[in-house]
């Protein structure tokens, strides 16, 4: 393991702030490759090529001792007993020493949480990969077959597809995204055969087809709880049917994909299988430029606040069978004020809600606009 001179140069000035002494990193070939002293950077340091050689502590009484290097003390680093360099404090004996152990530690420990979040991260781009390669319409299978390979990722096993939504993800996006990798990698760690990626507000995760469905909704119950109560992220998710091959886990995504825009429609419901829809199955699979025609056929003269303000009505009325008393009182209006909205509906769409043929029509043309809108 090599250390970046990025990584060198922010420890040595973080740990200045705590021992106001100067630092240096020294790599393992005895060169200055970060240092509080930018005049030093570049130059040989006998000192710590003395370090290197012994792996053990080297005090520097005056700065003539070894060429490049003035008095302090230089510690030697290591990560998993392999030596990554040495770290130098300048100064005097008296001083410097007593930082030694102390300056060791924090480096150390700095060193490892860098290399575990490089990765972390490489491991989140191979996962993204894959999964992006997996679901292409002409899949690379050669690419596919390296990348498993690196990840110890089975293809001979069946797989279903979850994808999820994260709700109102414009305020603090990057944040939320990292928060949610974060919460994945956490809940998912001791599954090797589970690959997951965010994108966006947009979430694709590969499950193993023999994860019992208990477990399976367990993990997923937890994530949309956890990811609501540490962070603040709501979730809706869909659940596609197996598959094996690049084709088939293509059409797990697509059927997942139509089960989250039913589980987004119908929001009691923040998890939805597709194995389970009835009315979404059909909706969420019509093409996109039917859908849109129809929908400006039938609610073409509302405005975007009258569009969401009658998806609300029309669902609550549907679930309470076209009782006027009943939705008027889940809606917290009067139930006068319910009737003069549906006129006005009926007025504006020349469809009246409260014919059970209009109704129908209506409540598919706000459906599929909420499909439409879901991002």
């Amino acid at each position: 393991m090599e250390i970046a001179a990025e990584l060198a140069q922010r420890i040595v000035v973080s740990m200045k702030e705590i021992i106001h002494q100067e630092l240096n990193f020294i790599n393992i070939d005895g060169v200055i490759i970060a240092s509080t002293d930018d005049a030093r950077i570049g130059e040989q340091h006998a000192g710590a090529k003395k370090v290197i050689e012994t792996k053990t502590d080297l005090i520097v009484k005056d700065d003539t001792h070894f060429e490049g290097t003035k008095r302090g003390i230089n510690i030697p680093i290591f990560s998993d007993q392999h030596l990554l360099g040495v770290i130098g404090i300048t100064g005097n004996k008296d001083e410097v020493v007593k930082y030694g152990k102390i300056i060791k530690t924090m480096t150390e420990i700095l060193v490892k949480e860098a290399w575990l979040k490089d990765v972390s991260f490489k491991k989140r781009d191979n996962y993204r990969m894959l999964i992006e390669e997996l679901l292409m319409i002409r899949p690379d299978l050669e690419n596919i077959q390296t990348l498993s390979n690196l990840l110890g990722f089975d293809l001979n096993i069946p797989r279903l597809i979850v994808a999820g939504h994260i709700k109102n993800l414009s305020v603090g996006r990057n944040d939320k995204i990292e928060n949610m990798m974060k919460l994945l990698e956490t809940i998912l760690l001791n599954d090797t055969q589970t690959i997951y990626n965010v994108d966006g507000p947009e979430i694709t995760i590969l499950f193993r087809e023999s994860l019992p469905e208990p477990t399976l909704a367990y993990q997923l119950k937890k994530l949309i709880h956890q990811a609501e109560e540490q962070y603040d992220l709501h979730l809706h998710i869909g659940v596609g049917l197996s598959g094996e091959t690049p084709a088939a886990l293509r059409t797990s995504h697509e059927q997942a994909r139509a089960a989250l825009d039913w589980s987004i429609l119908n929001s009691h419901n923040t998890i939805e299988y597709y194995s389970k829809l009835d009315l979404g199955m059909i909706l969420a699979n019509i093409p996109k430029n039917n859908s849109e025609e129809f929908v400006h056929k039938i609610l073409r003269n509302l405005d975007w606040k009258e569009l969401g303000e009658y998806t609300e009505i029309l669902s609550v009325y549907g679930s309470n069978n076209g009782s006027i008393y009943k939705c008027a009182d889940d809606l917290f209006i009067h139930k006068n004020t319910l009737q003069y909205k549906l006129n006005k509906l009926h007025k504006l769409t020349g469809y009246n809600p409260r014919e059970l043929d209009s109704y129908t029509i209506l409540s598919l043309a706000f459906k599929l606009h909420s499909i439409l809108n879901r991002n």
